[in-house]
């Protein structure tokens, strides 16, 4: 996967959006994610910690990892997450995640800009890392149609099944898909 460190500007807008729009935008994908308060969380390419803000606080008995391949990004997040102590900050790409490590993978306006090819590696670790009958989230700008259909497909591919899925128009953002899927369960014989 490429490097990218973000400019200047794009942090900037970043930090923007979150103090002005924090709550409505990535408050509200933090809110409806189905967490119980003792999870092991993946927030992966967390950029500044925009949505792990709010998990981090929904999780007193749980864990939240935060990965970036972007070492500003990464610092930029521990500043923004400094107050909580059950977060924990990972700099590497995602075949480098440990397997049945987390109950909940979710990733917020992600996917679409990874290559497909990309893809293609990263949707397998993410489902590795979960754990059996974990799920994986995400939130995906809707008009990236041909891409929301090649990473749903290569999830369904990854022994993970649609849950739930909803449209939802995000201020700032425009419409957006959300969606759920779990991995299905080991059976043992």
């Amino acid at each position: 996967m490429m490097q990218h460190e973000p400019a200047r500007l794009e942090m900037l807008l970043t930090k923007l959006a979150f103090l002005l729009y924090g709550k409505p935008v990535y408050k509200a994908f933090a809110d409806r994610l189905p967490l119980y308060g003792g999870e092991q969380v993946l927030d992966f390419v967390c950029g500044m910690g925009t949505v792990a803000y709010y998990v981090a606080g929904r999780l007193p008995h749980g864990h939240l990892t935060c990965l970036d391949i972007s070492e500003r990004w990464l610092n930029t997040c521990r500043r923004t997450l400094r107050r909580y102590r059950n977060v924990s900050f990972l700099h590497a790409e995602a075949r480098a995640l440990p397997e049945d490590s987390f109950d909940m993978v979710y990733c917020h306006f992600v996917l679409h800009d990874i290559s497909e090819d990309d893809l293609r590696t990263i949707i397998p670790a993410l489902e590795k890392s979960l754990k059996s009958g974990g799920s994986l989230i995400f939130r995906e700008p809707l008009d990236e149609a041909e891409k929301l259909n090649i990473i749903k497909h290569l999830i369904e591919q990854n022994r993970l099944s649609l849950k739930d899925s909803r449209i939802t128009d995000v201020p700032l953002m425009g419409n957006a898909l959300e969606s759920i899927y779990i991995k299905k369960k080991e059976v043992l014989s």
